[in-house]
């Protein structure tokens, strides 16, 4: 089923790979959506987020719709907010056409920009004026207000010189390749230091620990694996050639930790990226992890 598009991704310039993971923007001015339409489902993820809403409301979803009730919702989202490391899959929803852009950074370069530690901040969903302050919350809450269209490109202008200055490194477009560099990094930062004080720094930088992110490693290995069949075959994935390939002990373990980052099993999950609207961000982030994996998962 080919849905119609209003949300596309921006994947950073190479200069701020290791500073953003990605951007993703929903514009869904212009398209009669049905209510059910109007949600946007998201996985838990290791990354903290900042996001602009430029035009409409957005609501967090704190208990989803049952058959004998609807969705109980949070208050408005503000216009810009921050979202550290999110353990559990969320869910958003608008009451009406939105446009939004949600930028996702790696958190050990957020953390070094904004001289903050992302612990505190797990789970958490608060104003960006909550975390910051200064010029640079001034040059944040700006973007987009002149000209929406252009709001990424506005926040790789701010950011470039900054994250030159803080330290550049090289791009990171998988999570497995970001967990891989922090490792390297953590464990050379003061030679010598043992395996605990690595631990530590892996800590201070992520909010959380190495073994917590292979989680996420995993799931996303599932998925570029998933992709890949499905587009080589044009039918939904053996999930468990997928639980092979993917480094799972079997589909079971497959089903267990694919349900902890999205909620759903495997199956349903991806019938639902092809065929509802609301799962339009799993359709953008598999495409892209398919690309990035070079059309040839290892």
């Amino acid at each position: 089923m080919n849905l119609p598009i209003s949300a596309r991704l921006h994947l950073p310039r190479p200069a701020l790979g290791a500073c953003i993971y990605m951007a993703v923007e929903r514009d869904t001015r212009g398209r009669s959506l049905t209510d059910a339409q109007r949600f946007n489902h998201y996985p838990a993820t290791p990354l903290p987020m900042v996001s602009w809403i430029f035009e409409g409301e957005l609501h967090m979803v704190v208990e989803p719709p049952s058959v004998s009730a609807p969705p109980a919702l949070a208050p408005a989202l503000p216009r810009v907010v921050f979202s550290g490391p999110q353990r559990k899959p969320s869910a958003s929803w608008s009451p009406g056409p939105v446009h939004a852009l949600s930028v996702a950074f790696h958190s050990d370069a957020l953390s070094r920009l904004l001289g903050i530690s992302l612990e505190p901040h797990l789970d958490k969903i608060v104003p960006l004026q909550d975390l910051m302050g200064g010029a640079l919350l001034s040059r944040f809450l700006q973007i987009g207000q002149s000209d929406a269209r252009n709001a990424f490109h506005q926040l790789e202008a701010t950011l470039q010189p900054l994250w030159q200055g803080a330290q550049g490194g090289h791009a990171l477009p998988t999570l497995r390749g970001w967990v891989q560099s922090l490792v390297v990094r953590a464990a050379f930062t003061r030679p010598g230091a043992g395996l605990r004080q690595a631990q530590r720094r892996f800590k201070d930088w992520t909010g959380q620990s190495h073994r917590d992110l292979q989680l996420y490693v995993r799931t996303e290995r599932a998925m570029v694996h998933a992709t890949a069949q499905a587009q080589a075959g044009g039918t939904a994935p053996d999930l468990a050639l997928v639980a092979a390939e993917a480094g799972f002990a079997d589909q079971s373990h497959l089903g267990r930790e694919v349900r902890r980052v999205t909620g759903l099993p495997p199956g349903q999950l991806g019938e639902l990226m092809r065929t509802h609207e609301a799962f339009w961000f799993y359709r953008l982030l598999s495409e892209h992890l398919h690309d990035a994996a070079g059309h040839a998962p290892g």
